[in-house]
């Protein structure tokens, strides 16, 4: 398991030298925010229910 962790990270860390970290790292954010946009939107709707 380790070694697995230890080859991601390598991986990365190649992917950051060429684009840079800033690039990486918004990428990055913006996939987790495309994958739980469903969730943000719903959880929004029911807040605003509530609050009405």
């Amino acid at each position: 398991m380790p070694e697995s962790i230890a080859v991601i990270i390598k991986f990365v860390e190649a992917i950051m030298e060429k684009y840079g970290f800033w690039k990486v790292t918004g990428v990055f954010l913006l996939s987790i925010l495309l994958w739980r946009l469903s969730n943000i939107i719903n959880a929004s709707a029911k807040l605003i229910e509530v609050l009405k």
